[in-house]
């Protein structure tokens, strides 16, 4: 029998892997590690005995139905043995036809692959693991190649996007980004994934998202560079920075407006002062600014209380900028002072007409909680640009003063300041 496989006893016995001759169903030879593989103390243990006795229950149909069909398996087949005392093992198993006729002889030859099912099983627990931490991570992680091409997108990148993976693997990165920029941003990411602009890995840079419905919103790219053999492999980790970004410019509105009023206060008038000033400058306009305080605001809030006195600021505000025009400025810089800057005037006599307008609208009572009623004035300053003065402080102290004169003079009116240096000559 073993005239017919090529091999003699001596290199079967130096083989590794299981071999063994089997005629008729039966172990007919088994080579010394086939031994020790079944747990066998001798050769009555297996010799005389069906390959089947050694062949685990889960395979019990398969091998029943003769061990021809195996040697139709050029390749082989894996098939878990069933040694004598110890577990299963799972084996490789290849069975070549030695004799044909009656009574059939065939080679089976085991190799076994416990340790490559134990490792495999491991790497898909792995796996199983990374994909697991993948899907719950709140970053879109996705695996590209040098062409831009998506070869990977964890459960995060489907939500943020709005794409499922199947319409997303093979495309281009590229439809993840703003349709206006995608030119400009394919030749930014090229661009960084030449050998000289390896220090741009790993960095977060701030860039627009645009999902399927063509919303976009703002993201935090960091990218790492990965081979896979000769193969480039680029891994984009992008997080939404949507919340974080309205966050900030919450703080920063907060940082330059009015709590209560919504409107600038003195921080961010004195510089829109500043830029009104320079664009005046340029295009050779009168520019007017307005001191504007309240007359008997104090009454109101020891009288009626301060929840009275917030509303009437909230409706001073309101009415202040219905008179002006949307590229002007109301700003609250103190308790009950307000300012106003009115850009690119014909003539002072706008300012006037402007001043009469929010005058009118301040003398009419605001209602308060409790259906009650305040009633305010507003004694209002006016300098204007470049008359009475080139620079921000020197027009508010202008039109401070102005402000001063008319509560000297009675209050609930308005007066430029060019008027009190004419009386001071």
């Amino acid at each position: 029998m073993l005239k017919q496989s090529g091999l003699g006893p001596e290199l079967l016995g130096a083989i590794s892997n299981l071999v063994c001759v089997v005629k008729d169903g039966r172990i007919a030879y088994i080579n010394t590690a086939g031994m020790n593989m079944l747990g066998a103390q001798d050769g009555d243990d297996v010799i005389g005995h069906p390959l089947a006795d050694f062949v685990h229950a889960d395979y019990a149909e398969l091998i029943a139905l003769g061990i021809e069909v195996f040697a139709e398996e050029d390749a082989g087949v894996p098939l878990k043995l069933k040694p004598l005392k110890s577990s299963s093992i799972d084996v490789h198993m290849r069975v070549r036809l030695l004799e044909a006729g009656e009574g059939e002889t065939y080679m089976v030859e085991c190799r076994d692959i416990s340790s490559f099912i134990k490792a495999s099983q491991e790497a898909r627990e792995r796996e199983q693991r990374l994909a697991g931490v993948l899907g719950t991570v709140m970053d879109a992680i996705i695996t590209i190649d040098a062409d831009g091409l998506m070869q990977t997108v964890n459960t995060r990148t489907e939500s943020m996007f709005g794409y499922e993976k199947k319409d997303m693997l093979g495309h281009h990165i590229n439809m993840l980004l703003p349709t206006e920029y995608r030119e400009h941003h394919e030749n930014c990411v090229a661009d960084s994934y030449k050998v000289d602009k390896k220090s741009t890995y790993g960095v977060a840079m701030e860039m627009e998202g645009q999902t399927s419905q063509g919303l976009l919103f703002h993201t935090e790219l960091s990218v790492t560079e990965l081979h896979e053999g000769r193969r480039r492999l680029f891994t984009w980790v992008i997080r939404d920075i949507t919340d974080r970004k309205k966050a900030l410019a919450e703080l920063e509105h907060m940082a330059h407006h009015d709590t209560l009023t919504g409107l600038p206060n003195r921080n961010l008038f004195n510089d829109l002062m500043k830029r009104a000033i320079q664009r005046c400058t340029r295009t050779e306009q009168l520019l007017a600014v307005m001191f504007v305080d309240l007359d008997k605001f104090k009454p109101v809030n020891d009288d009626l209380g301060h929840d009275a006195g917030d509303a009437v600021l909230k409706a001073v505000a309101q009415r202040m900028a219905s008179h002006v025009r949307s590229s002007d400025t109301v700003a609250r810089i103190g308790g009950d002072e307000f300012v106003a800057i009115l850009e690119n005037i014909d003539h002072a006599e706008s300012a006037a007409i402007v001043a009469q307008k929010i005058i009118t609208s301040l003398t009419e009572p605001v209602e308060v909680d409790g259906g009650l009623k305040a009633q305010i004035g507003a004694s209002i300053g006016i300098s204007i640009f470049p008359d009475d003065g080139t620079t921000a402080d020197a027009l508010i102290k202008g039109a401070d003063q102005a402000m001063y004169a008319v509560k000297a003079a009675g209050r609930n009116n308005f007066k430029f300041f060019n008027t009190l240096k004419s009386t001071e000559k």
